[in-house]
């Protein structure tokens, strides 16, 4: 039974088709996907609870950490940022293989699209059925999800899995990452390289701040996060150029720790500039400190926190569904009065949960298309049979 269990990591590994896994990556988005997941139970568990807290939720310091999980959207666009920069910085200062961009873009179809397309599938058909909805009003939307457009069209989350507008962007942010990298990292000197990115990270923010595309409907929609995947394209300069042999320090993870501080004070929906500068500049040293301080790096290179978030797509593409149907399992759990003692308990019924769940179907549903042949693989088969 214990041989089993330590056997689970290695099974929950993601497929890297022989490229160099960066742990901390993954490490990464477990620290991305988890405060996701705690918002989204967090909300659903306020609006459905009858519970007459003895605090008020906009007294309550712990409402207030849960109502912080968009914030791991943002994790999630500064390592998109950073994956998609590395293998074209690569090409440029390091002289590696040139990237194919009909390789790019056919790998991001067949990595990305079939879980995408069976998932929506699965809960468009749900939501017709349990909500009593017209096939045909709602079909629009489901060909709009399906092809990553339901925000532009709509302007407007999905109905039948509202998180995936992130999803849209990323797509978003995928056209455009080869022609960005082509220009900044074309770039030979280090310094002007770097001042290029910085500059273009503050002109972007200077543009979202005068045309307010931080607002609606441009907050779905790449010209409103832009900025977050520039931090990736500069950590990716500084980990291919600078972090040969990496030094680690407890200092970095005093680092960190502020980092994390000053993203969950920081970030307000009143858009200050100010605020979001403080923001933009503590994501880059919490990922800084991720790959240089001593017990950050250690946490999230633990093989278990790894798995979890090499599995982070369907775990994001599942949650929401889950802990609506959860909730209505457990909305009349009662402890205390207490917020927190009441929010922890659905916690600790949903996280395990929702993270077994997806263990199942990100091994039968994600895990088959990260190879990259498998679509060679399974015409193969075909022709065999």
């Amino acid at each position: 039974m214990i041989k089993l269990l330590q056997n689970i990591p290695h099974k929950l590994a993601r497929v890297t088709s022989g490229r160099k896994l960066i742990s901390e990556i993954d490490g990464l988005r477990f620290i991305a996907i988890v405060p996701v997941m705690i918002q989204h139970m967090a909300e659903r568990f306020e609006r459905n609870t009858t519970i007459k807290f003895s605090t008020s939720l906009e007294d309550d310091y712990s409402s207030f950490l849960a109502s912080r999980g968009f914030l791991g959207v943002f994790i999630f666009f500064v390592i998109s940022g950073f994956i998609l920069a590395l293998p074209f910085a690569s090409y440029h200062l390091k002289n590696t293989k040139k990237v194919s961009l009909k390789e790019y873009f056919w790998r991001r179809i067949t990595r990305l699209e079939p879980p995408y397309i069976f998932w929506m599938t699965v809960f468009f058909i749900v939501f017709i059925v349990y909500h009593q909805q017209s096939f045909l009003a709602y079909l629009p939307h489901y060909l709009a999800n399906i092809t990553y457009t339901h925000s532009l069209i709509y302007q407007d989350w999905s109905p039948f899995n509202p998180p995936t507008w992130t999803l849209e962007i990323e797509i978003q942010f995928y056209i455009l990452a080869p022609f960005m990298a082509l220009a900044l990292f074309a770039i030979k000197n280090k310094i002007w390289r770097r001042i290029a990115i910085i500059s273009f990270t503050a002109i972007i923010m200077g543009l979202q701040q005068y045309f307010k595309f931080y607002l609606a409907p441009t907050s779905l929609t790449i010209l409103a996060h832009l900025h977050y995947f520039l931090i990736g394209f500069l950590l990716a300069d500084i980990y291919l150029c600078d972090w040969n042999h990496i030094k680690r320090n407890i200092g970095y993870d005093i680092l960190g720790l502020l980092s994390i501080i000053l993203l969950i004070t920081f970030w307000s929906w009143d858009f200050e500039l100010s605020n979001r500068i403080i923001v933009v500049l503590a994501l880059f040293f919490f990922f800084y400190a991720a790959f240089k301080g001593i017990y950050i790096n250690k946490f999230i290179c633990n093989k278990w926190i790894m798995a979890i978030g090499g599995m982070c797509y369907t775990i994001y593409l599942v949650h929401l569904p889950i802990s609506e149907f959860i909730i209505k399992f457990t909305k009349h759990i009662y402890i205390t009065d207490s917020y927190f003692i009441n929010l922890a308990i659905q916690l600790l019924i949903f996280l395990p949960v929702t993270i077994c769940l997806s263990a199942i179907f990100f091994l039968l549903f994600e895990k088959p298309f990260m190879d990259k042949n498998w679509l060679q693989n399974f015409r193969s088969k075909l022709k065999n049979l």
